[in-house]
């Protein structure tokens, strides 16, 4: 469950930030006297500039639209514009002006390089494939296509592939910020805590903090990363804290706290996929089955994630199989398991689902293997000695109900269980 959680607390956390597209390029001799329109323009796009380092990228984009209203011509206002649009998570629209730009200028490589961002916030991995093997002929060396190159694999859910190109960037920038966290990122989604955080030290900042809360988390310093998480939570733009800690609270048995922070975090960023996830995930916890289907549903939609969908998935199959809508919970159990979703909790569900359809003899090798993944779970012991009572195997029923009664010996279960053995024909 663990790696589940941290994977929603990093999904869509892109701590590259975009890629500038350089300074503006130099001016051409005007054969002509500038107009007043012209002059305003440059006035316009200067103000933009400033808003634009200044982080008030609305302000920004409105004064650069404002310039090329003014002067169409000025082609090199284009990649700003983007650059401010793609930092506002409009990829599509960036994705435009880099080609707009790039009709005309065909040869720029910092514009063609910054064009993937776009391009991978749209998911279009095709296309970012394709790119790439030209791009990699031109810009290996460059520490800002090696960061490309890494976010592309981070944000493609394959996190050990993104951590050899963005070793290489830090390497060729070791003060870039940027790269650091991305590779940080990288580590934690591998469960490389230790490396990540030794990344970290001397790493200023709210986002630097954010991760290292995560690498504490993962190295069991629970109470050092909840101090770090608790000192973030003022900052409204990291909603990513709030459900880093909501999942914390939760591990630690703090349900009802992790819950009421992960709404509260969802009300600062309706859209946030991963919080979604995640409240959705406390809501089955808490048994309120239909209110988790209604955060889900939206997302089920082919068209309405983008992340890890086998754990949507095999989430959505949970919150089915609470609400007993057996024949869809098993749809999406079994999808979960062909897109690569694994671990105790989904066999366990899987044999609990195909147990109550009757298919008694494929639910026994899913509650097999969930034993196997989790020997300790005394409630597997138990289903599994269920399953085999269900197919007439009295024999194999009782190891799987003795091992429950040896994990869990003050059970409430285990009194009518022992009478139960006592009934049970070998």
């Amino acid at each position: 469950m663990k790696r589940a959680l941290l994977a929603l607390a990093l999904a869509g956390m892109g701590w590259a930030q975009p890629i500038l597209p350089g300074q503006a390029l130099p001016e051409m001799p005007n054969q002509v006297p500038q107009t007043a329109d012209m002059r305003e323009a440059k006035f316009l796009f200067a103000e933009g500039q400033r808003y634009h380092r200044e982080d008030k990228i609305g302000r920004a984009v409105d004064l650069y639209r404002k310039a090329l209203a003014k002067d169409p011509g000025r082609l090199e206002y284009r990649p700003y514009l983007a650059q401010a649009l793609e930092s506002q998570g409009h990829h599509a629209d960036a994705l435009e002006q880099y080609d707009l730009y790039l009709a005309l200028e065909p040869d720029d490589p910092k514009v063609q390089r910054s064009r993937l961002l776009p391009l991978i916030g749209l998911a279009r991995w095709e296309e970012v494939d394709r790119e790439m093997k030209v791009l990699d002929l031109s810009q290996s060396a460059q520490p800002d296509y090696l960061l490309l190159k890494g976010l592309n694999w981070l944000r493609r859910n394959q996190p050990d592939l993104a951590v050899a190109p963005l070793r290489s960037a830090l390497q060729l920038a070791p003060k870039r910020q940027d790269i650091r966290l991305n590779l940080v990122s990288a580590l934690l989604l591998q469960n490389l805590a230790q490396e990540a955080f030794d990344l970290l030290v001397d790493q200023s900042g709210d986002q630097a903090a954010l991760l290292r809360g995560l690498a504490l988390h993962l190295l069991r310093r629970g109470d050092e990363a909840e101090k770090v998480w608790r000192g973030l939570l003022t900052n409204p733009q990291l909603v990513e804290v709030g459900l880093n800690l909501a999942t914390s609270l939760a591990e630690r048995g703090q349900s009802a706290e992790a819950l009421r922070l992960a709404a509260q975090m969802l009300d600062r960023d309706p859209a946030n996929q991963g919080g979604k996830l995640l409240y959705a995930r406390l809501l089955n916890r808490a048994g309120r089955y239909e209110d988790s289907l209604a955060v889900l549903r939206p997302l089920l939609d082919p068209d309405g994630f983008v992340g890890n969908r086998a754990y949507l998935d095999e989430l959505a199959g949970w919150t089915l199989l609470g609400l007993n809508r057996d024949e869809e919970a098993l749809t999406y159990l079994r999808q979960a398991l062909k897109l690569g979703a694994q671990g105790a909790s989904l066999e366990n569900n899987l044999a609990l689902v195909l147990g109550r359809l009757g298919q008694v003899e494929e639910a026994i090798q899913h509650q097999l293997q969930a034993v196997q993944l989790a020997p300790l779970q005394a409630s597997a012991w138990y289903h599994l000695g269920v399953l085999y009572e269900l197919k007439a195997s009295p024999k194999q029923a009782r190891p799987a109900y003795q091992q429950f009664l040896k994990l869990a010996p003050n059970d409430p279960a285990v009194a009518g269980l022992k009478a139960h053995l006592k009934d049970l024909n070998p």
